[in-house]
């Protein structure tokens, strides 16, 4: 049986690279994909595309999904329950030809086409060295058959490695992230020994559980022959309380008037977007948000604002994902009820009515927005760079849980600076702690000369009391700083609100260690300053300015 399969990999890498008509970069790709579309829980149901309740996916509906504005679609796909032999993974014709025949569907509306692998649990369950190598064999084989059957398809069908891998969803450990990271290269390799168009295909790699805050502090971009044809992929559900397990019927700083929100809003989803372009953009890579979406929630006394809020969170998101040049793909599941899991657009029983006008309109005007090319990012003079900006409650578990990488330390000296702006929120008591990235132990710190290991409180340091807001400076000690170089640091906490994080190298401009206010202009010289002159340039949040 091993022959046969090395005699099937050995007669797809005969095909020699054809590049004609495969000249766009995975960056132009995403760039124009303008709506994009998830045919959900259909493909990637356990045997056939109906078991999970939808119908059989139509041309008609197809081209509905066009006609409403949307010119991308991905088509995730579960392979696995139609191989029949796990050592030569060959997908079974009949499986090969009905997705093929929904691909060609979306190529005649001149859609972008996505295809992947989703809900393989042998492979996406199993993050683990003991099942990396057998599981590396067979995802090669598996890919090897798919991608040679596609091979002569032209630049707009992109392939997608993997789904959500996973274990608990809990944040990877350092066996998790290298496991999912040789699954990605894996499929690279595999992809473009097949040759043909394939070696210029654009491939999409994922982050480890598709999480953009795992792919920040843990992916690694695969090795590729050809330059420029990599995206990589993550899944934007945030905030969960609100789109997931809908515990929020209101989100964003625009409607905290009208209920509780999440600390999590619109600038929070600003910046970390903003974080992905600096590290993946910048690299030429292209960003697809594979799935994202609200799930449909309301409350009957106020349900017209609901579902306006969601209209209103759906334009933000797609918005910022244009704006960066991101392929964003929307979640549909053809479900209307009300409350978790909800994310029906468009009711596949009933001739593709529109079954959510709030969600499509909500995409539909966020897919205004035009790219922006990004500006050469400009690090104030002391270098330092804000790492996380925002308005969330540490609490410990139920709050947040920020982790830094490593890299923010890289290149930097001994006199190196973790900087927190943060306003003490408390009725009991109020405690930072800071803990290496791994959660192996506390780490020890100074602030103003003073020594700590892992708590912090700033009631107890600055006997000030809850709504004072401060700045704090954390230092390390050499050996502190060597472990925070392969760790990172997570930082928690109780009765305190986060504002921003940054990492600072004092060497030029010296943020101030212990503050009972916020100093966020400074003169070039490392001088605060209350309010700058007509023309004078100055220093605020990190970046050069000129008062007008």
């Amino acid at each position: 049986m091993a022959a046969l399969l090395m005699a099937a990999l050995a007669n797809a890498q005969d095909v020699a690279p054809d590049s004609e008509g495969m000249t766009q970069t995975a960056q132009e790709w995403t760039r124009d994909v303008v709506m994009g579309w998830n045919l959900g829980n259909s493909f990637e149901c356990p045997t056939n595309e109906t078991e999970w309740g939808n119908p059989k996916t139509t041309q008609a509906m197809i081209k509905a999904v066009h006609e409403a504005g949307f010119n991308a679609i991905r088509i995730p796909v579960r392979w696995i329950n139609h191989v029949n032999n796990t050592t030569e993974m060959a997908v079974d014709d009949e499986w090969l030809a009905r997705v093929k025949e929904v691909v060609d569907w979306a190529l005649a509306e001149d859609m972008y086409v996505m295809i992947n692998t989703h809900h393989e649990e042998w492979l996406d369950r199993n993050p683990y060295y003991s099942k990396q190598e057998e599981n590396n064999r067979k995802l090669r084989a598996l890919w090897t058959h798919i991608a040679t059957y596609f091979r002569d398809y032209g630049e707009r069908l992109v392939f997608a490695g993997t789904n959500e891998t996973t274990v608990d969803w809990s944040a990877p450990n350092t066996e998790q992230q290298a496991v999912q990271n040789s699954y990605n290269q894996t499929f690279v390799d595999a992809v473009r020994a097949t040759g043909g168009k394939n070696y210029y295909r654009n491939l999409v790699v994922q982050t480890f559980a598709c999480s953009p805050y795992h792919g920040l502090n843990g992916f690694t971009v695969p090795d590729d022959p050809v330059e420029e044809r990599l995206s990589v992929e993550f899944h934007y559900y945030d905030p969960y309380e609100y789109c997931g397990n809908c515990t929020y019927y209101y989100w964003g700083d625009a409607y905290k008037d009208k209920g509780r929100t999440p600390s999590s809003n619109e600038q929070t989803m600003a910046n970390l977007f903003d974080r992905i372009a600096n590290t993946w953009t910048t690299k030429g890579l292209g960003v697809v948000i594979g799935e994202y979406g609200v799930a449909n929630h309301y409350t009957e006394d106020d349900k017209q604002t609901q579902m306006e809020n969601m209209q209103y969170y759906l334009k933000c998101l797609v918005s910022e994902a244009r704006e960066h040049g991101f392929a964003a793909f929307a979640w549909d599941n053809n479900a209307f009820n009300n409350g978790p899991e909800n994310f029906g657009i468009f009711k596949r029983w009933q001739n593709m009515a529109v079954g959510n006008e709030y969600f499509l309109r909500g995409i539909t005007e966020g897919s205004g927005s035009e790219y922006i090319e990004p500006q050469p990012h400009e690090d104030d003079p002391s270098g330092g760079v804000t790492f996380w900006e925002g308005d969330a409650v540490l609490d410990w578990g139920n709050g947040l849980q920020l982790n830094v990488p490593a890299s923010l330390f890289e290149g930097k000296s001994n006199d190196v600076q973790l900087v927190l702006t943060y306003t003490q929120d408390y009725t009991d008591y109020d405690d930072l702690q800071l803990f290496y990235g791994d959660w192996s132990s506390l780490l020890p710190f100074t602030v103003g000369g003073n020594s700590f290991t892992g708590d912090f409180s700033p009631s107890a340091v600055y006997s000030t009391g809850s709504g004072t807001t401060h700045t704090t400076a954390f230092s390390f000690s050499e050996a502190t700083l060597s472990s925070i170089l392969q760790k990172g640091i997570v930082i928690q906490g109780h009765g305190i609100r986060l504002n921003k994080v940054a990492v600072s190298d004092p060497a030029g401009i010296a943020l101030p260690a212990m503050s009972g206010t916020q100093h966020t202009r400074y003169t070039l010289d490392g001088r605060q300053l209350a309010q700058p002159r007509r023309g004078q340039i100055y220093i605020e949040n990190g970046r050069k300015r000129i008062a007008e």
